[in-house]
């Protein structure tokens, strides 16, 4: 049993011992950070900065001989801006995650004022600037050598791009800040030589960001009375252009309307032709029916005229035929009883006196002697 307890006690006694030692004789590096050792005396080693970044995890931290110095080793933002820009973004990121919140913590020890500089042309110009940057990886040891504090190196940064700025960006007249594209070449040529600048005291710039410009009021005032101006300039030009093109179009309805009258008349002349065409071809057809029938009433004419002349010829040869036949009837012996009997049938006589003592009725032959009958 007593055993137990004194192993028990040896157990607890370590455990104490490790928390203790931990505490005392480590130190741990977070996410993010980079940490510079320092040994106070030669053991262990070479006295004064250790040469080397020493990343997150733990670490050897030896009292009296130690001391460390710890590092935020993610991007660093510094605003040039206005109070009132930099209250909003601090309302804005209150609402966020406490990486935010870092993030604004950081940003807010590395903010000043606007940076001001005067442009070719003596005019005070004002940008709003966000410059990203870092310490430079594995350069954590040298920068502490060479500056010995975060909020050091910070500073320069701050003093870097102000002179940087007004060197590159004083050389543009007012005018041409209006222009994105100039704006546009001096931020990169501002950024190639700042990085080149803080490159030499470990620090890596990440971007610089022209945010914002503003300008003196009076050269606001002139700068608008100018773009009224201007406005004023292209609206003549554009009544005038308007008045131009006005001409130009009644020029075209002209034209237009001439050529209307053309295509018209052509329509109308086109459309006699081809009723004169259509007469034409009508009168010609007419003609060539008439003939037609003509030619078809001729031919039944003739036709007709042909068959009426046999017709005739035929009556002729029958009278004529007739005429024989009876002739040769008449040289008979009854002949001459037929004319007897036509002569007395075509005598129209009226009342007559006849002296029956001259003529016998009664004597059938001596009557038909006298009216030229033979009783034979």
């Amino acid at each position: 049993m007593k055993f137990i307890k004194l192993l028990s006690s040896l157990i607890i006694l370590a455990a104490v011992s490790v928390f203790v030692a931990a505490n005392f004789l480590f130190i741990k590096i977070d996410l993010g950070e980079t940490g510079v050792r320092t040994q106070q005396y030669a053991v262990f080693g070479a006295k004064g900065v250790v040469p080397e970044d020493f990343g997150p995890g733990w670490h050897r931290n030896l009292p009296l001989l130690d001391t460390w110095k710890i590092f935020d080793s993610t991007v660093q933002t510094t605003e040039f801006t206005t109070e009132q820009e930099r209250q909003a973004t601090r309302k804005i990121y209150s609402f966020l995650s406490s990486t935010s919140q870092r993030y604004l913590d950081a940003s807010s020890t590395g903010s000043t004022g606007q940076v001001e500089l005067k442009s070719k042309d003596g005019y005070t110009v004002r940008l709003d600037i966000t410059v990203k940057y870092r310490v430079s990886p594995n350069e954590v040891h040298k920068l502490y050598q060479e500056l010995g504090s975060e909020a050091r190196y910070k500073g320069i940064v701050r003093d870097q791009v102000q002179k940087t700025i007004r060197d590159i960006f004083g050389t543009m007249l007012t005018e041409q800040f209006y222009d994105p594209e100039v704006r546009r070449t001096k931020t990169v040529e501002a950024k190639k030589d700042l990085k080149g600048e803080l490159a030499d005291s470990s620090i890596d710039l990440i971007d610089i960001l022209i945010r914002d410009i503003a300008f003196d009021p009076s050269y606001e005032r002139k700068i608008l009375d100018k773009k009224l101006a201007d406005q004023d300039v292209e609206l003549n030009k554009s009544r005038a252009l308007a008045e131009d093109k006005k001409g130009e179009t009644n020029r075209i309805a002209a034209e237009t309307e001439a050529k209307v009258r053309v295509i018209e008349q052509e329509l109308i002349a086109k459309k006699l032709t081809m009723k004169a065409d259509t007469d034409k071809e009508i009168a010609q057809l007419n003609a060539d029916a008439r003939l037609t029938a003509a030619k078809l009433k001729a031919d039944a004419d003739l036709y007709k005229a042909e068959f009426e002349a046999k017709g005739t010829l035929l009556e002729k040869e029958a009278t004529a035929e007739g005429e024989r036949l009876k002739a040769t009837a008449l040289n008979t012996p009854g002949g001459e009883n037929l004319v007897a009997f036509e002569i007395v049938e075509q005598l129209n006589l009226g009342e007559i006196t006849v002296s029956t003592q001259s003529n016998d009725f009664l004597d059938v032959a001596s009557v038909l002697e006298k009216v030229g009958a033979n009783a034979e």
